[in-house]
């Protein structure tokens, strides 16, 4: 089975929501995941690992939230690095690859999000340093874009990450309002005799 891509950021959305996080950060989740499926990266996974890390840090721990960190980088609201080969520590950021979207909004797309032993950071090297967990990363400015424009093809998710699906769906039931007998007595379901 495969899932579209807007099936897939919708359920982003409500697992976000499940999670405990605000509409406006939800929305910023689901739009990450969809850009990330659509050029080929495993949007879901990072998203999975980061809800799962949620409000676990321990003492020492605290890393930064790619969502609000990457709605700062793209509304401008947090510095990045202006000339090629310059670089800004950010610290220890969670499921980093959220962060890509982001940065790929800002002009003119050549701020690269690096984490130093996490691979060469291509897309073919993303290690589960990048979806898990956290690591503490760089901003740089290239002399081109970090993920390919071209990259962005893909239209489903393929059945492979059905594990991801399954996980997210857990958060976003508890999105999911109980049944009560007033709702069935407002026409809700089968209402509060079921005749089949």
């Amino acid at each position: 089975m495969s899932w579209s891509l807007g099936e897939t950021a919708a359920l982003a959305l409500k697992a976000a929501r499940g999670a405990g996080l605000s509409w406006g950060l939800a929305e910023e989740a689901a739009g990450a995941v969809f850009w990330l499926h659509q050029r080929g990266l495993p949007g879901v996974s990072a998203l999975c690992g980061y809800l799962d890390a949620c409000g676990h840090d321990r003492p020492g721990e605290e890393a930064l939230c790619p969502l609000v960190l990457g709605t700062a980088l793209s509304d401008g609201t947090h510095p990045v690095p202006d000339t090629v080969g310059d670089q800004l520590d950010l610290g220890p950021v969670r499921s980093p690859l959220l962060l890509l979207p982001f940065l790929a909004t800002i002009p003119p797309g050549t701020v690269w999000v690096v984490a130093p032993g996490l691979g060469d950071n291509t897309p073919d090297e993303w290690h589960s340093g990048w979806l898990r967990g956290s690591a503490p990363c760089q901003l740089r400015r290239g002399t081109n874009s970090q993920i390919d424009p071209g990259r962005a093809g893909q239209t489903r998710l393929p059945d492979h990450f059905a594990c991801c699906i399954d996980r997210l769906t857990v958060y976003a039931h508890r999105t999911y309002a109980p049944a009560t007998s007033q709702s069935r007595l407002a026409g809700a379901g089968a209402g509060l005799t079921d005749n089949d």
